[in-house]
């Protein structure tokens, strides 16, 4: 009689494991191995066209005050340009340059790129894209990098 008790026990027991074994399987396929119906399939952007980059000569433009020069702002700027269009922007890199000196005197005094009496980099980013694009057209400057904003007051 003690050796049946024993093999009920332990089929009872090998049953108990097995189910827990079974469940805890099922549960793990459940929540933590990815399906593929489950997860929508994300479309990869188109990859980013080559871009070059033309080096500007720096901007030196004085803020000026009620009574005279306040400071001096020194901006260091390359124009990330489309691959195919950088001789063409390196070909009116004269009138781009003017261009973008002209608007950043403008910028400077009516103060629509200072924080106060810092140079806002963000507003110099978008005004000196537009002055490019006036010049060379819509798209082709892709970016302007700002390398480098020095303020040297008076």
């Amino acid at each position: 009689m003690g050796v049946i008790k024993a093999v009920i026990l332990l089929v009872l027991g090998l049953l108990l494991l097995g189910g827990a074994g079974f469940g805890g399987w099922m549960i793990y396929n459940k929540y933590f191995v990815e399906h593929e119906e489950s997860a929508p399939k994300k479309e990869e952007p188109p990859p980013k066209p080559p871009t070059g980059f033309v080096r500007m000569a720096p901007f030196v433009v004085p803020a000026i005050g009620t009574q005279k020069v306040e400071q001096f702002v020194t901006v260091v700027v390359t124009l990330e340009v489309a691959l195919d269009k950088v001789p063409y922007v390196q070909a009116r890199q004269p009138l781009v340059y003017d261009r973008c000196l002209s608007t950043l005197y403008a910028a400077v005094d009516d103060r629509s790129v200072m924080t106060g009496n810092l140079v806002n980099i963000i507003a110099v980013k978008e005004k000196l894209a537009a002055a490019a694009a006036k010049v060379v057209g819509e798209g082709v400057v892709q970016n302007v990098l700002v390398q480098v904003v020095t303020q040297r007051n008076l």
